[in-house]
C-alpha cells in the first residue's frame, strides 16, 4: 500500500490490556496468529517459552522452550520463527508447538550469528535477522541457507552498533532499532541508507536503547524507546508525531487472580495506582491491519494495546505544508 499524501489524526486511545506476571512474564515480543491469538515471547523465571493468549485475555498455554528468546514473527508458510539470542538460533514452531526446525551457529563468518534479535520477512518470503553481536543484517532462507548480508560496526549511516529490532514496510525498505547508536535507521533492500531517524536523548524523538520498530499500512513509524520507558511514532518522514507513556488498566486474566488474594487486593487497594499505568522497558512494538498497536511491556509483564484513529487525506483534501506551522484547537 502507498503511505498516504496525509492523514487526520483523530486520536490513538488506549484499548486494553492482556496478561499478568506469572502468565506474559518478562514479554519482550509477539506476533498475531490465526483467530486473533497472540503468540508472546516470555523470558519466564525458570523456563523461556512462548505465551499463546485471547484478545479477550484467554491464557492458551504455552509452546516451545528457549534459554534467551527475543523475537517472533510469522512466516508466509504460517509457522512462527523466534530467535534465541541465548543459543545463537532461530527456531520454527508450529501454532501448536511443534518444532519444525531450529538452525544457527555462533560465529562472524557469513551465515553464522552472534546474539541474534530482529527478524522480518522480505517480500520474497527470505528472512532477515539482526545479527546483533556482529553488527550486522543478515538474509536467510526459512530452512537457514544464507543469502546475503550488509553493514559492519560504526556510527555512520549503513553502520550499526548492536542493531535490535527490525521490520519491512510494504515497499520493501527496512527499519532497523540500531540499539546502541539510539536511532533508527531505514535503509534499501541492499543495505543502502535512506533515512536516519533520531539520537541520544529523552526529548521528543530522541532515544535511550530503542529496540523495537514497526510500520503500519500508512508509513507511520514505531519505536520501542526502550530506556526512556516509551513508545514514539513518526510519520514516514521521520517527523515526530506523538508518545506512548502508558495507560494500563487490570487484565481480565489480572482482575480474576487478585479477587482470589485477598492480600493482593489490600495491597493494591493501598496503592499509588497512577505508576500502575505506564511503560517500564518496552522492547517491542507491533502493529497488524486494523490499526491495533501492541505494545510487550517488560517490566510490567503485560502487553498494552492501542487503537489507531486515522483518515487518509487526498492531495486535493488538504493544503499544502506550511512553512510556520501553528496548531489551534477550539
Amino acid at each position: 500500500m502507498a503511505k498516504a499524501h496525509a492523514l487526520l489524526r483523530a486520536g490513538f486511545p488506549y484499548l486494553r490490556t492482556v496478561g499478568m506476571r506469572r502468565v506474559t512474564s518478562y514479554p519482550t515480543d509477539l506476533a498475531l496468529g490465526d483467530d486473533d491469538v497472540l503468540f508472546v515471547v516470555c523470558r519466564t523465571e525458570l523456563a523461556a517459552s512462548v505465551r499463546r493468549l485471547s484478545q479477550s485475555d484467554e491464557d492458551l498455554g504455552t509452546i516451545g522452550s528457549f534459554h534467551w528468546p527475543q523475537c517472533i514473527v510469522r512466516g508466509p508458510d504460517g509457522h512462527f520463527y523466534v530467535s534465541d539470542e541465548g543459543r545463537h538460533t532461530v527456531t520454527v514452531l508450529t501454532a501448536e508447538g511443534e518444532v519444525v526446525r531450529t538452525w544457527g551457529e555462533q560465529g562472524s563468518e557469513p551465515g553464522l550469528l552472534d546474539r541474534p534479535s530482529g527478524l522480518a520477512f522480505d517480500g520474497e518470503g527470505n528472512l532477515l535477522v539482526a545479527d546483533t553481536g556482529n553488527h550486522r543484517i543478515q538474509r536467510f532462507t526459512p530452512e537457514g541457507q544464507h543469502l546475503d548480508g550488509w553493514g559492519s560496526p560504526g556510527s555512520e549511516p549503513g553502520q550499526f552498533d548492536m542493531p535490535w529490532g527490525l521490520t519491512i514496510d510494504d515497499e520493501g525498505d527496512v527499519f532497523v532499532a540500531d540499539w546502541r547508536n539510539d536511532r533508527i535507521q531505514k535503509l534499501a533492500a541492499n543495505g543502502e541508507p535512506i533515512l536516519v531517524i533520531g539520537g541520544s536523548g529523552s526529548g521528543d524523538g530522541e532515544f535511550n536503547r530503542p529496540s523495537g520498530v514497526a510500520v503500519d499500512e500508512h508509513g507511520d513509524i514505531y519505536v520501542a524507546d526502550r530506556g526512556n520507558n516509551r513508545v514514539q511514532l513518526f510519520s514516514h518522514t521521520g517527523r515526530y508525531v506523538q508518545q506512548f507513556r502508558g495507560d494500563a488498566t487490570l487484565s481480565a486474566i489480572g482482575r480474576r487472580y487478585i479477587l482470589a488474594n485477598q492480600k493482593t487486593l489490600r495491597l493494591r487497594e493501598m496503592a499509588n495506582l497512577e505508576e500502575q499505568r505506564l511503560l517500564r522497558a518496552p522492547c517491542s512494538v507491533r502493529v497488524d491491519g486494523q490499526g491495533l498497536m501492541y505494545v510487550p511491556d517488560l517490566g510490567s509483564h503485560r502487553v498494552q494495546v492501542y487503537k489507531k484513529e486515522a483518515y487518509v487525506l487526498e492531495a486535493d483534501e488538504i493544503m499544502p505544508p506550511l512553512s510556520a506551522p501553528t496548531l489551534f484547537t477550539t
